[in-house]
């Protein structure tokens, strides 16, 4: 009865408009239900609010008929724990559905997923702020036929123009918050006074503030001096020669090991040498998990030896292994659908490639979701479209709710195998065997150098990527190459005897790839210079052919950057402009509202090598490399002396 009574007072609201209706009484979950994502938390009542505690992905989605355009939804919303979105909603948009994020990407970004197939953090409504912990926000939005709008405490943060755009979900686990939902990523999230309004007609649009005039062309000087460094660089050997040295000396630089600080190091003589200025490294703490020996044997119905890495994280299996038949799954649905099956034994998630966010959940939340079937240990199709029976290693996670199990990837061609024996009606058993474990945290550094500005020294460029890797191959994609690349833009400078207006500082974040200890540690240590950071510049998708930037940052900002890119057009065909600058280690600093670029490769192999063996400098070809540092040596440079700063 309670189901249609909600559904009685919603279509009250509907046939009279304009009136404020809870959504949620404090006290019960009527008219919502816990929205059965993969590892999600507990969600609960406690003081009024509605908590969703830190899981992978938790939330709540509503049971009842919600209208589809003009109304008003309005709720208070807090992060208490965690890094990411502490409020996801999902609604609906006429025929179609979105979500409004706010608080993801490390924190801080607000937008709408997904706008013309682009996310929150890729496209016109991208916005970013800083959210403090344990403090509510008053949220609302507004839908109408034609727009979009969100309030954060009564300042509109997002007007969207949906005519002519195709508004969609995010593939993926977000869509069973339809048709009205409400989650939380990695974060324990609160929510109250929920509610909602219809609205008697659309609103007319609201106004915006005037129109930002044109950024002036770039002056002709600073277009010769930046064609004087883009040759330079790109007429130089010196990025791959270095390339090649640090993979080769140091190898795999994973965090915690004495290669990665080994190389940091090297680094760090070699740029002191160079003669940059302000060379150093900025200590920060960092996990130390650490592989030991691995292996995976079918017994049956033949025997037959897996390639299989462990993922980052995982724990180990009795010395002995464990030893199981296995049960092969497609997607999380399909092993809810049969976790009678999954209890003792290996469950397989062969999930077919799709691309890298939507197919990395398997990665990432596999263990969690096996472990709550009664699984005594998960394997997954490594995430990559194309393989040479190289299997990927990457971070996973664990729900605390449930025990952890050994987790670990295999070469595709190993899990499709073990699919094809399940078909035919076979019960494929493995012996799993992982001496992985974690040790206690450790000293890292970051990696600093500068050329200080002649004018304003206080104003900061960085470009940098991030110089840890993986534990196999040689990180020299990702991202060894970058790195290089960046350290190249300062010699080039440098060595041209070049000082523009503004400090550009070199950074190479550590633990990029199992903690992002790094980055945050970059945010903490230089917490009160982050209003005078003028832009900051990553690149981690491999080396290959750069296309353009992305770009998070001010509507007036990207003006700017737009008539950088033009200008790179010329150069190199790098011309292309996109919101949305969607890098790791520079993401923490959105909070201090610091402008964010992210390179742009074209189509390119990054996914067959990345978190591989194969993953060495041979794949990076040395034309690419020069041209990567010399599209990030334009952008610096420019950014670095244009007469007037970038604007946020």
């Amino acid at each position: 009865m309670k189901r249609f009574w909600w559904l009685g007072w919603f279509l009250l609201v509907v046939a009279r408009g304009g009136d404020w209706r809870p959504l949620f009484d404090g006290k019960t979950l009527a008219g919502w239900a816990p929205t059965p994502f993969g590892g999600a938390g507990e969600v609960e009542i406690v003081d009024g609010a509605l908590v969703l505690h830190q899981g992978i992905l938790t939330g709540v989605h509503f049971t009842n008929t919600v209208p589809t355009s003009d109304y008003e939804i309005e709720l208070e919303a807090r992060r208490t724990s965690g890094l990411d979105f502490f409020c996801g909603l999902t609604f609906p948009v006429g025929d179609s559905f979105a979500s409004w994020i706010v608080g993801g990407w490390g924190g801080a970004v607000v937008g709408i997923s997904s706008l013309d197939g682009a996310d929150a953090s890729h496209n016109a409504t991208t916005k970013y702020r800083r959210f403090e912990t344990d403090r509510w926000y008053r949220l609302r939005l507004t839908v109408t036929t034609n727009r979009l709008e969100a309030a954060i405490d009564g300042e509109l943060v997002i007007q969207a123009d949906i005519r002519g755009v195709k508004v969609s979900l995010r593939p993926g686990e977000i869509e069973l918050s339809k048709p009205l939902g409400i989650a939380a990523w990695n974060t324990t999230s609160e929510l109250r006074n929920i509610r909602f309004r219809t609205l008697d007609a659309a609103p007319e649009a609201r106004s915006t503030s005037a129109a930002i005039p044109a950024s002036p062309p770039i002056p002709p000087d600073l277009q010769a001096t930046a064609t004087r460094i883009f040759a330079a660089m790109t007429n130089s050997s010196s990025a791959y020669d270095h390339l090649a040295q640090m993979c080769d000396q140091f190898g795999p630089r994973f965090s915690g090991s004495t290669n990665l600080e080994a190389a940091i190091d090297w680094l760090l003589a070699q740029m002191k040498a160079d003669g940059l200025d302000n060379v150093h490294g900025e200590t920060v703490t960092i996990p130390h998990w650490v592989r030991g020996e691995e292996s995976a044997e079918m017994l049956a119905p033949r025997l037959e030896k897996l390639v299989v890495l462990g993922l980052g994280g995982t724990i180990a299996t009795p010395p002995e292994g464990i030893t199981a038949p296995v049960l092969v799954v497609t997607n999380f649905a399909e092993l809810q659908e049969r976790s009678s099956e999954a209890r003792g034994r290996i469950v397989v998630f062969e999930a077919p490639y799709t691309d890298y966010g939507t197919t990395v959940r398997y990665r990432y939340s596999g263990a969690a979701e096996a472990a709550k079937a009664g699984a005594v240990a998960s394997l997954i199709r490594s995430v990559t479209p194309f393989s040479l029976k190289s299997p990927h290693t990457g971070m996973m996670a664990y729900d605390t709710n449930f025990p952890s199990i050994p987790h670990g990837a295999l070469a595709p061609e190993d899990s499709a195998r073990l699919a094809r024996w399940q078909a035919r009606g076979e019960r494929p058993v493995i012996r799993l065997k992982l001496a992985d474990h974690s040790e206690s945290p450790t000293p890292s550094r970051n990696v600093i150098a500068e050329i200080r500005g002649r004018e304003h020294p206080e104003e900061v460029v960085v470009v940098g990527g991030h110089i840890d890797s993986w534990d196999v191959g040689q990180g020299a994609q990702d991202d060894g190459g970058n790195c290089i690349a960046a350290w190249e833009v300062l010699r080039a400078i440098k060595k041209l005897g070049i000082q523009p207006r503004r400090t550009i500082r070199l950074v190479l974040w550590t633990n990029e790839e199992n903690g992002t200890a790094g980055a945050r540690g970059y945010r903490d240590a230089h917490r009160e210079e982050l209003a005078t950071h003028v832009a900051a510049i990553e690149s981690d998708s491999g080396v290959f052919s750069p296309s353009g930037y992305g770009f998070t940052g001010s509507e007036a900002g990207g003006r700017v950057i737009r008539s950088i890119t033009q200008f790179l057009a010329t150069l190199n065909g790098a011309g292309e402009f996109a919101l949305g600058a969607g890098e790791t280690d520079i993401a923490p600093l959105i909070e201090g509202g610091v402008p964010q670029l992210g390179l742009r490769l074209k189509p390119n192999h990054y996914f067959w090598y990345h978190h591989t063996p194969a993953d060495t400098v041979d794949k990076v070809d040395p034309s690419d490399l020069q041209q990567v540092g010399g599209t990030l040596a334009v952008m610096t440079y420019l950014l670095a002396d244009l007469p007037d700063r970038l604007p946020r």
